[in-house]
């Protein structure tokens, strides 16, 4: 197994170069199909019966390789989605929703360059879709009520708001394809990066995987840089730990964030 996995690893290398010098420089199609393969592998998870596969990709390219992509874009997206479906369905891997491609500029790559990444995409459940045997809703609310238990009120509980404190600020994500994108802050600590573990995940590979954290401290939110490869900036400067105020955009990566305290 381990020969063949390195004869397709060389296999992949070869086909990269050869499209790189007969399209100098110029990113081909094939190129980010086999990209998009390679990181479909090597996310894959393996459960006890089944191996799953994301189905969300970011694709970064150099700004002028995907400008002259960009004509192309709705059609080559529409091949790429099916070519995944195809590669999982080859693999007998699942993916858990139809497979989604999005284009992003990114200028830490050189031209002919690219960088795909894979995440998986919370599938999201409408109720009363997709259920069986539902029972109608005058017989559910019936049965509810005979289920339903009584409870005796209990004297000094400490409110459920003061054990979940509500959020007091929030991160409004300016750049990218998911621009307006808003992250609520809680009052305990929350991380920054764009590993699937953190608080807040950036789907930008120039962010590092733990970026830097932001905590709540006697009414201010302080924001502390994890000793990124590329650095954290708040208004254009490069910061270890500073203070949040207001109106403040803090720079990760190619991301821009702006932060606001909550009414």
């Amino acid at each position: 197994m381990g020969l063949f996995l390195s004869i397709e690893g060389s296999l992949e290398k070869y086909i990269e170069k050869f499209f790189h010098d007969k399209y100098k420089g110029r990113v081909h199609p094939l190129e980010i199909a086999k990209k998009l393969t390679r990181e479909m592998r090597d996310r894959k998870r393996v459960s006890i019966n089944h191996t799953y596969v994301p189905n969300k990709y970011l694709v970064y390219l150099y700004p002028e390789d995907l400008q002259a992509v960009i004509p192309i874009v709705p059609l080559l997206t529409r091949e790429l989605k099916d070519y995944v479906e195809k590669k999982a369905a080859e693999k007998k891997h699942i993916l858990i929703a139809p497979p989604q491609i999005f284009f992003q500029a990114d200028e830490n790559l050189e031209t002919g360059q690219l960088h795909v990444e894979g995440s998986f995409e919370e599938v999201k459940i409408n109720k009363g879709v997709g259920v069986e045997n539902e029972p109608p809703l005058a017989e559910k609310k019936e049965e509810d009520e005979k289920n339903t238990l009584c409870f005796k009120p209990i004297k000094n509980v400490i409110p459920a708001q003061n054990n979940f404190p509500e959020p007091k600020g929030q991160l409004i994500l300016n750049t990218g394809t998911a621009v307006g994108k808003t992250f609520y802050l809680k009052t305990s600590p929350m991380i920054i990066g764009r590993h699937d573990s953190c608080d807040i995940i950036l789907n930008d590979h120039s962010v590092s995987r733990h970026q830097a954290k932001i905590e709540y401290q006697q009414g201010k939110y302080i924001l502390t840089d994890l000793e990124s490869t590329n650095g954290t900036f708040v208004n254009g400067k490069k910061i270890t730990t500073h203070p949040l105020k207001a109106g403040d955009t803090i720079k990760a990566g190619t991301s821009l964030l702006l932060f606001n305290f909550l009414p």
